[in-house]
């Protein structure tokens, strides 16, 4: 039996850009997106125990990126409706052996919470909003490896289409 040794990939940098604007320097952390699928928990006589159903979708997703300042523009997201999202992007810098890679994470969406931390004279005032995520694609090394439009019932995963025959069955 061999044994493959390898190092981890590790996030050597990263840049924080919402709709179309870096805030290099300006963000210090970002929590990325917690996918989550819908299942409902089935049990039925005769069996020995329960099973999760897969439903088709995922639960709500949301970024909540750390500001070290309060941004305008970002306080100004905070005034957005429904469609009206707009395009924020994570990109960062994998490394293990050799080369760095990148990893791209493209979402849309609005502001929804917005806290705005204690601010104390010659210190920084630490910003952090809540994003409501509608789209979301995640890309390592250039390969896509989600793709999810919360509206237009998308759901790719590792180039799978999870809702092909869902939406087929539904005529869209």
């Amino acid at each position: 039996m061999s044994t493959s040794h390898a190092i981890p990939q590790v996030l050597i940098d990263f840049a924080w850009y919402q709709d179309g604007s870096g805030l290099i320097g300006r963000c210090p952390k970002v929590k990325l997106p917690e996918l989550t699928k819908v299942v409902e928990e089935y049990i039925a006589g005769g069996m020995a125990a329960p099973i999760d159903i897969d439903m088709g979708m995922v639960e709500k997703m949301e970024i909540t990126p750390s500001l070290a300042e309060p941004n305008v523009e970002t306080i100004k997201l905070f005034g957005l409706s429904n469609g009206n999202e707009k395009p924020l992007t994570f990109r960062g810098a994998l490394r293990g052996k050799g080369d760095a890679v990148p990893m791209v994470i493209r979402t849309t969406g609005r502001v929804i919470g917005l806290n705005i931390d204690e601010i104390e004279r010659k210190k920084l005032a630490s910003t952090e909003c809540k994003i409501t995520v509608a789209t979301l694609k995640v890309e390592i090394n250039g390969e896509v490896l989600i793709d999810i439009d919360a509206e237009g019932g998308k759901f790719v995963v590792g180039g799978v289409d999870q809702r092909a025959s869902i939406n087929a069955a539904l005529g869209v």
